[in-house]
């Protein structure tokens, strides 16, 4: 669907006041984005990714202001790449980036992303995070989660918990938060490039449809976030009564003494400030150090991000604490000793190679593995906690392939390396014929980690016939087409 000039000019007609080079910024708009994709440190480096990706002849260049994020050549399609498919990048516009940066989650602490699906900004909190703390990732609808739980397990991530409740509504019990993140439903103006539907939508009704659920989602931010700690408010899109009049009413709630904002810029990419009055409306001190991102000055989407900070003082009740996993689920945890047992005889995975995680029971198909210093919600009841690692319910247990790919690249054994083909084959479920000598690891046979480049891919069904080994691919089916 092409979007004229002439539509988008009758469309955001009503900014055109506030943007600096409008024949820019429309012409911006009648051009595809860029692809972009950020690596998963906790599989390699940024330098081994932009080494396979021009290998795989996408054309990187590095983003100058996100470490580990690339721009790929026009007309990529990296979600069909070995390297999306088991985990080593992930796809997410690269305006999109820009809230979990400016919100800065440290290892250890306590994060909520209070409207999380599709995910990819749980996904980028959790890696910055290096596996480790807690992640809370909540949105209103089940069938919403669906992607964010694939992404999760795609990604091997351990130190998320998700919640499928209405944001507005959390209740206290879930604890208090040292950063929050509103990523919040709106109007999507700004996704106009690759969402032209859009722009038939847009117009000031439509921006106020939004508003209520906005401000409401930001309010209870604020509550849930502990003293002294930070709001990230964001949406894509170009509608001040969608952002600044929605971040100046909740800091005028709860006033301007215990509500701060903060500069909401990054080195290297280019932001106007935020209004400090429109439509006869003039917003609260410091609203110029809110972000707005038009399309045309980064040839990106629209966005808008304002950073809050909440003061230390001035809050009395506060949300409670919540302690860690093992503390708060002592009827859950399992020793797992025998599970144990098994991942060392069969992958010479060590009881060393586990420490900092807590093994759980949740459900009655497997084992979960989770950080040891993850606080899930006590309230509501998480959906999921951690990792599905193990299905225990057959007579051997099996390694999920979101357990494989995060420790299948230190399994010393049934462990089988493919070449590029194999791989390629692999991906797709086709079987593979195996060679004498990618067998020398396989004590015997059965389920083995499949690797590549020393990048594990999954798990697979090794079998042996007369004259020959066979590799039956268990890679999900769900995951083929990337």
């Amino acid at each position: 669907m092409n979007i004229t000039t002439a539509a988008l000019d009758r469309a955001f007609a009503r900014y055109k006041p506030i943007v600096d080079d409008w024949a820019a910024f429309l012409d911006a708009l009648t051009r595809p984005l860029p692809p972009v994709v950020w690596t998963n440190t906790l599989r390699v480096s940024p330098s081994t990714l932009e080494a396979w990706l021009a290998e795989e002849g996408f054309e990187p260049t590095p983003l100058s202001w996100y470490p580990g994020a690339f721009r790929l050549a026009p007309g990529s399609r990296p979600g069909r790449s070995w390297l999306y498919r088991v985990g080593v990048m992930h796809i997410q516009e690269e305006v999109s980036l820009l809230p979990v940066a400016l919100l800065a989650p440290q290892p250890g602490e306590r994060v909520l992303d209070i409207a999380a699906a599709p995910g990819g900004k749980t996904a980028q909190m959790a890696v910055s995070m290096g596996n480790r703390g807690t992640v809370v990732a909540n949105d209103v609808t089940f069938v919403r989660m669906r992607a964010l739980r694939h992404a999760l397990e795609r990604l091997g991530l351990v130190n998320v918990s998700t919640t499928i409740h209405d944001g507005t509504n959390l209740p206290r019990a879930i604890g208090a938060f040292d950063r929050v993140l509103v990523d919040a439903p709106c109007s999507c103006e700004g996704t106009a490039r690759k969402n032209p539907e859009v722009v038939g939508l847009c117009g000031l009704d439509f921006s106020l449809e939004h508003q209520g659920v906005q401000k409401a989602l930001l309010r209870k931010a604020v509550l849930l976030c502990r003293p002294g700690g930070r709001i990230v408010y964001s949406t894509c899109t170009f509608a001040p009564e969608e952002n600044e009049a929605v971040v100046d009413a909740v800091v005028r709630d709860f006033g301007q003494h215990r509500l701060r904002l903060l500069p909401a810029r990054v080195p290297g990419f280019h932001v106007s400030p935020g209004l400090a009055r429109w439509a006869g409306q003039t917003f609260v001190d410091g609203m110029e150090n809110a972000a707005r991102v038009w399309p045309h000055h980064n040839d990106t989407g629209g966005f808008f991000v304002a950073v809050i900070e909440k003061s230390p003082h001035g809050w009395g009740t506060r949300p409670p604490d919540v302690p860690p996993v093992a503390h708060l689920w002592p009827e859950k945890v399992v020793p797992a000793m025998d599970e144990r047992a098994f991942l060392a005889e069969r992958f010479g995975l060590t009881p060393e190679q586990f420490s900092g995680y807590v093994w759980l029971r949740l459900k009655k198909q497997g084992l979960h593995i989770v950080n040891d210093d993850h606080r899930p919600p006590p309230r509501p009841q998480p959906d999921g906690v951690g990792m599905l690692f193990l299905h225990t319910k057959a007579r051997t247990p099996k390694i999920t392939t979101a357990g494989a790919l995060l420790f299948g690249h230190v399994a010393t054994r049934n462990v089988v390396v493919l070449t590029r083909e194999q791989r390629d084959a692999y991906l797709v479920r086709e079987e593979i014929t195996l060679s004498p000598e990618q067998v020398d690891s396989c004590t015997a046979p059965g389920f083995v980690i499949v690797t590549y480049r020393g990048v594990a891919l999954g798990t697979a069904l090794c079998r042996r016939h007369p004259s020959r080994y066979v590799l039956e691919s268990l890679f999900p089916k769900g995951w083929m087409r990337g």
